[in-house]
């Protein structure tokens, strides 16, 4: 899975107690619901969102959104209400007023792995999903080949040769090895949460202003401890 995926679920295991979660499947969307989610983990067709009622209805962009058909944008920019993982996504597609949100990542996970970690970390890493050339694992390279090399993990059809998997479970304790974490998208990365999850971990973080955690990081890390309660504030109010 990917970090929609994670996040979409992230977003639901914080709903408060009282609130039920109907999941709507493609071809098995409820209309009975009194607010709507849209994610980008699954696929629906412009005549299953026109059958939604006329009720509350959020779509969080894990993405700028490269797949969706113009029908289909037009749909969500006027029904919906967007919220974007950061300003810079935000920037990209147009949108002036819309919210703020990151994904609900849990950051205790990372420290706590990066308080139990050697004093003396040493080299670098870099995690990626890479799915896509605006990854960039060559300017990774690059930068490894001028500081002492760097270490490839993550799959993807875009995955630099001896590029090795990593359980989302393990990589807590894999970024706190590391002193530093590097990621040099050449495409807009709306969040990247693997370069906070770094962050989180104490390493030193190279990237780029493609990196929309860019700005959780350096303006607003308190944004990232209130994100599940910012999301259901903004989706119950």
């Amino acid at each position: 899975i990917g970090g929609a995926e994670l996040t979409h679920t992230e977003f639901i295991m914080a709903a408060p107690d009282w609130v039920e979660i109907v999941p709507c499947l493609p071809g098995e969307v409820d209309t009975t619901c009194d607010r709507y989610t849209i994610h980008n983990c699954l696929s629906y067709s412009l005549e299953e969102l026109e059958s939604l009622p006329a009720v509350p209805t959020f779509k969080y962009w894990h993405d700028v959104g490269p797949h969706v058909k113009p029908e289909v944008r037009y749909w969500l920019d006027h029904n919906t209400t967007s919220i974007c993982c950061s300003p810079l996504q935000a920037d990209v597609m147009g949108y002036d007023d819309v919210a703020h949100i990151p994904p609900a990542i849990d950051l205790d996970r990372f420290a706590s792995a990066a308080a139990d970690a050697d004093p003396e970390r040493k080299g670098a890493v870099s995690v990626a999903s890479w799915a896509n050339p605006g990854k960039a694992p060559h300017q990774v390279a690059e930068w490894g080949a001028q500081n002492g090399g760097v270490d490839f993990f993550g799959g993807g059809v875009c995955a630099p040769q001896g590029s090795r998997e990593v359980a989302q479970a393990t990589l807590p304790l894999l970024l706190a090895n590391y002193k530093t974490f590097v990621f040099l998208p050449i495409a807009i990365e709306p969040f990247g949460r693997v370069v906070v999850e770094a962050w989180a971990a104490g390493c030193e973080v190279v990237t780029n202003g493609n990196v929309g955690a860019r700005y959780w990081i350096e303006e607003n890390p308190e944004g990232l401890e209130t994100a599940a309660a910012d999301f259901w504030k903004a989706v119950l109010a």
